[in-house]
Formats: structure tokens, C-alpha cells, sequence
């Protein structure tokens, strides 16, 4: 029987690399499209502008309705099918930037100018402009189509999938949001390759001391024991190595050289979250969610929650530390975009889209790829069982 902690005795295992194209399109996408997905930041959805998004190769646009709440439609107009991103949005209704034809909330046409004023209803008036406090009727002219939408932590989810009842799971909750010993802010950016290949590299320590050299750790040839726990649609990893360190900002964290408390936490479908703890009163957490563009293109929510073990007033130390904090963060993102590209490059030279190869540094990989490709076959059964074994692999 193998050693579980001698890596050498390990055969070299194969798979087949993930199907990007079918993992990205919303036809042929299984179940992965069964979960809600982040489709901007609040902030970035204003009353007064239409915001374009493409998810699963769908384009949307999403803008606030009349009470302020999120809204989801198919990103082209009935009458000629232009970009309804490029019209304008007042009254909580939005207008095509073409022929002026109006949708509410729900898809439904509540005014064609070149009707007339009297066309919907009396709500209109004689410039075909809202009366205020009146309900617009709809016109009987069809209706685009809706995505449900969600808003909390700070994010705005869409799901994909038809009526949203039927999500399999919850929307993400933000790790420490609105905890008043954390601070949290977002980073979104744009990566290109797609939803399993990121979950992966966001997962992965082996890559840190090649990818953010000096940036985030440094080869030393050190010894790593680890707990790979598959449950629940989740893989947990427990990396068992008090003495691991952080470079880089790791010294601003743990200024007392405390044991360095390590995990990785992915969650289907396109979930990673990655804690480092300092004790009871220092921390880092690092969760990303991947909503798909296309086969190879995607967009991350990155949100990076913080705390310090200062006895200073916290805001003070959020105030001082946080621009320090996200340039930080931002370079070791657009390293990790690189090296993505140069995935993408290598899995797009040639046919078949290429074969994995792994050792036991990458079982965590291929629970991930276990579950997506359930998911993308449908989602049928209960999926992969729970399983637990531990793995060694060195940095």
C-alpha cells in the first residue's frame, strides 16, 4: 500500500482538460447554470445608466427599476434588435436608443413614441412622457426576457437558469461583510480563460512560488502535509504547516510571528475562498466569484476582507493601510492574469483542447473538475461522494 505522505510513490494520473466551450454556453452549460452568478458590484448599478453584462455568452442589461431594485433583460430591443445598454434609463424603465420603445422591470413594452400618446393607457401624456404617480400599462407587443436578479454584501447576482426557486444553492455570502473589526473591498477583473481553469489557479500553492516569487512566497524546498476534504459540493483544503509564511505583506499581519492557521475553500460551481489566520485578532481572506463571458474570457469579484492586530482605532488603520493593501493585492492579481493568458495559449494550441496531467499536488484539482463536470453533465444524482485524504506535496 502507498505511503500517503511519500509523494514519490504517486503514478503520474491523466484527465481530460476541461471543455471550455460547453462550460461557457449557456445551451450546453448543464447545471452549472442552476446557481446564481455576480453580475456587477452595486455601485456600479446607477438610477440613471444601463449596465451591459455578458454571462454563459448572453448578453444583459441590468438597471434599477422605479424602488431602486436590480433588473435583468435580454440586452436587445423587440422592434430591431438593437443594444438597449446603449439607450437610457429613466422613471426605473429603460429606452432604446433606435426607435425610443420603452421596457419596465419586467420586459413589457410600455411605450412605442411612434404610436402616440394614447397608445398604453392614460399614463402617458400628450408628449408620450410618464405622468407621474400613474402605473404605465403594458402595450401587447411581447415581452424580452427576464433574468431574476439578487442583491446583498455589496454585489448584484443574476441566475441563469429560469425561476430562480429552483437555485441549488444560496448566492455567496461575502466573508466579514459588514463586521465591524473587518474591512472589505472588491477588485474586479477581467481573466482570460475560463471558470474551472481560474477556480484551480485560485486554489493552487504550488504555482506561488514560481507566478508571485518574492511577491508571496519564496521556494524553499519545504515539506507541506495537507487535509483534502470533499463534502457537500465543496473541496476543503487544510494545510497543516504552522510555520508557513506569507511574504510580502505577511510581516504587517503577524508581527508577533504567530502560527499561520492556512486554508482553501472552493464551492460549486465557481466559489474560492482563501483564509490566512493569525490568531484570534489578524487576518486575510481572499474570496473570489467567476461569473463566465465566454469560453475563455471571464470576469472575478475578488473580495479581499482584512484584519490587523493593531490597538489603534480601526478605522484609522483601514484609512492608512488600505491603499497600501489594494496595490498589493492588484499585483499579485495581474500576475496570476498572466500566467491565465499563457494557460489559455497552451490549451488553444491544438485540437482536443488538451489533456491534464497531475500528482498528488493536484488531487484538490481534480475534485474540483469532478464536480464541474457533474454539473456540466447535467447534475443528475447526488454527484461525487465525500471523501478525505490527506496528500504532501513541497514548494
Amino acid at each position: 500500500m502507498r505511503n500517503p505522505h511519500d509523494s514519490q510513490n504517486l503514478a503520474l494520473v491523466t484527465t481530460p482538460a476541461v471543455e471550455l466551450e460547453a462550460e461557457a454556453d449557456l445551451t450546453r452549460c448543464g447545471a452549472l447554470k442552476d446557481f446564481w452568478y455576480v453580475a456587477c458590484l452595486s455601485t456600479e448599478l446607477t438610477s440613471k445608466k444601463p449596465l451591459a453584462r455578458t454571462v454563459f455568452g448572453t448578453q444583459l442589461v441590468l438597471f434599477r427599476d422605479e424602488r431602486g431594485r436590480p433588473a435583468a433583460l435580454r440586452d436587445r430591443c423587440l422592434h430591431r434588435n438593437a443594444r438597449l445598454s446603449a439607450g437610457d434609463v429613466f422613471h426605473g424603465r429603460i429606452g432604446c436608443p433606435y426607435h425610443g420603445w420603452v421596457y419596465d422591470a419586467s420586459g413589457a413594452v410600455v411605450e412605442v413614441p411612434s404610436l402616440g400618446p394614447q397608445q398604453c393607457g392614460e399614463a402617458l401624456d400628450v408628449q408620450g412622457h410618464v405622468r407621474a404617480g400613474l402605473k404605465v400599462r403594458p402595450c401587447d407587443l411581447g415581452k424580452l426576457r427576464r433574468f431574476d436578479t439578487l442583491e446583498q454584501d455589496g454585489l448584484v447576482y443574476v441566475f441563469m437558469g429560469g425561476d430562480s426557486s429552483r437555485a441549488r444553492r444560496p448566492a455567496f455570502r461575502v466573508p466579514y461583510w459588514g463586521h465591524p473589526e473587518w474591512t472589505v473591498y472588491f477588485m474586479v477583473t477581467r481573466f482570460p480563460n475560463g471558470v474551472t481553469n481560474l477556480a484551480e489557479n485560485f486554489m493552487d500553492v504550488p504555482h506561488t512560488v514560481f507566478v508571485h516569487e518574492g511577491w508571496f512566497r519564496r521556494a524553499a524546498r519545504k515539506r507541506v502535509p495537507a487535509t483534502v476534504k470533499r463534502f457537500d459540493g465543496s473541496v476543503l483544503v487544510t494545510y497543516r504547516q504552522e510555520q508557513d509564511t506569507v511574504t510580502g505583506l505577511g510581516r504587517l499581519f503577524n508581527p508577533g510571528g504567530l502560527p499561520m492557521v492556512h486554508t482553501d475553500h472552493y464551492f460549486i460551481p465557481n466559489v474560492t475562498r482563501v483564509d490566512y489566520m493569525w490568531g484570534d485578532r489578524s487576518g486575510f481572506a481572499i474570496n473570489s466569484q467567476i461569473t463566465p463571458i465566454g469560453p475563455t474570457d471571464s470576469l472575478v469579484y475578488t473580495a479581499i476582507s482584512y484584519r490587523l492586530p493593531y490597538d489603534l482605532p480601526r478605522a484609522l488603520v483601514a484609512r492608512a493601510l488600505k491603499p497600501l493593501v489594494k496595490w498589493y493585492t492588484t499585483q499579485v492579481i495581474l500576475q496570476d492574469v498572466d500566467i491565465m493568458k499563457v494557460q489559455r495559449e497552451g490549451l488553444l494550441n491544438g485540437p482536443g483542447g488538451g489533456v491534464f496531467s497531475g500528482t498528488e499536488a493536484d488531487l484538490l484539482h481534480a475534485d474540483i473538475e469532478a464536480y464541474r463536470r457533474w454539473l456540466l453533465e447535467g447534475g443528475h444524482g447526488s454527484g461525487p461522494g465525500d471523501e478525505e485524504r490527506d496528500i504532501v506535496f513541497w514548494i
